[in-house]
């Protein structure tokens, strides 16, 4: 096959994928706003009139956002490789390092990494200043936005800068075996970084306090020695400065887990409802949701791996994105580029491994708390706060919703009938 063959046939395949996501979207947005099923899903959840027109607006808004946003993101991709984008990026990290492979690839991703930051940075600004300003959920400054987008580049130059040379010196030095070498270092560098993340990582972007003490820090202690939960302590995140969105979490991955939650959620439930959101985030762990999560990341990242060191010495897919012949940044790349339309096929295996785990954590934490209705109310709340349409069409959710729809949880837990 000719280089622009091959170049022909990623870009039909992405413009391909592009129409698929785009129709879904499309029929998942007319599927939810027709009247007679938001008619329904209000009465079956008791769902006020001003609520549902909330909701509805909020999900207008957000999907003629990512209609305009998706298309343009696209047009500029593909016009950017079609005519040599990624060639010419080469062209200038060769000339700035001087020919050395490695410093040529942290040259090559810092010029690809700031024209892609350059590319999404004014759709980042819109939905934030306007589309969640518009609907009463964002709390989050101009200055903070911008302290954040500093933060966010500096640990990506520290942090990924590190990582992407140790994985170019393992690429150019250790020979064939250099993609399990490589899958091992990666798969580390993940782990480090989350036993990192409560302690180094997190509080540079908010702020903890411990939860005071009295009933709800009881309540949660309780259900934690309850299902033998080891729990360090419990925190308040600062979430509110951002966004009116609620949650609640656990991080930690090795000893002791810290439970951290959303100021916003604790002024927006009471305190047997955030039992019950917690009850189902603990119940990921204690089912062991989150450690085969960390075991089919490992094997799928091996065999990721892998595949890279098959297709490493195929020129032709360099050259035919405009890059001079092979090189380990270049495949870093160009392997991600075909692997795009090959996650989107898989995605809904994934998809509906979430869901499935969903469903168990739901019924565990219904085995655990007091009040079964608790949970319902709770994620009842969720959605009011943050203008969720209860329903979706089944096709997209099975591609996209790592959590079902709130129709079928309350159905499922029995909530509704």
């Amino acid at each position: 096959m000719s280089l622009v063959a091959l170049l022909g046939l990623f870009l039909a395949l992405r413009l391909t994928q592009h129409l698929v996501e785009s129709g879904l979207s499309w029929l998942n947005f007319r599927y939810a706003l027709r009247a007679d099923r938001r008619e329904e899903a209000a009465r079956a959840l008791d769902i006020p009139a001003a609520d549902m027109d909330k909701a509805v607006a909020y999900t207008r808004d957000k999907f003629y956002f990512g209609q305009i946003s998706g298309w343009v993101s696209l047009f500029v991709t593909l016009v950017f490789l079609g005519l040599g984008g990624l060639g010419l990026i080469e062209e200038k990290a060769i000339a700035w390092s001087g020919g050395g492979p490695i410093l040529t690839g942290l040259y090559f991703f810092a010029i690809l990494g700031t024209l892609s930051y350059l590319a999404q940075i004014g759709f980042s600004l819109y939905f934030t200043f306007v589309i969640e300003q518009k609907h009463g959920f964002n709390r989050q400054t101009v200055g903070g936005f911008i302290a954040d987008q500093i933060k966010t580049i500096v640990l990506s130059v520290v942090l990924g800068g590190a990582l992407l040379s140790l994985l170019l010196y393992v690429m150019q030095s250790m020979g064939s075996s250099w993609w399990w070498i490589a899958w091992l270092l990666i798969f580390a560098f993940n782990l480090i970084t989350a036993w990192i993340y409560p302690t180094v990582l997190a509080p540079l972007f908010n702020k903890f306090s411990p939860l005071d003490e009295g009933s709800l820090k009881e309540a949660i202690f309780h259900l934690a020695k309850k299902i033998d939960f080891r729990a360090e302590g419990i925190s308040i995140m600062d979430a509110s400065r951002r966004s009116s969105h609620g949650n609640a979490y656990f991080t930690g991955v090795f000893g002791k887990k810290r439970i951290v939650l959303f100021d916003t959620l604790i002024k927006s439930m009471g305190h047997q409802e955030i039992v019950a959101v917690l009850a189902h985030e603990l119940g990921h762990f204690k089912l062991n949701h989150v450690r085969w999560s960390l075991i089919r990341n490992f094997f799928t990242m091996g065999f990721i791996f892998f595949l890279l060191s098959v297709c490493l010495p195929l020129s032709s897919f360099y050259q035919a994105f405009g890059l001079s012949g092979v090189s380990h940044y270049g495949a870093l790349v160009v392997f991600s580029l075909w692997f795009g339309p090959i996650g989107f096929l898989l995605q809904p295996i994934g998809t509906l491994l979430s869901r499935r785990n969903e469903f168990a954590a739901d019924a565990f934490a219904l085995e655990h708390i007091e009040d079964k209705r608790s949970l319902g109310k709770a994620l009842l709340k969720l959605r009011e706060n943050s203008h969720v349409m209860p329903i979706s069409h089944p096709w997209y959710s099975a591609i996209y919703h790592s959590h079902p729809p709130l129709l079928e949880r309350l159905k499922a837990m029995g909530y509704i009938g």
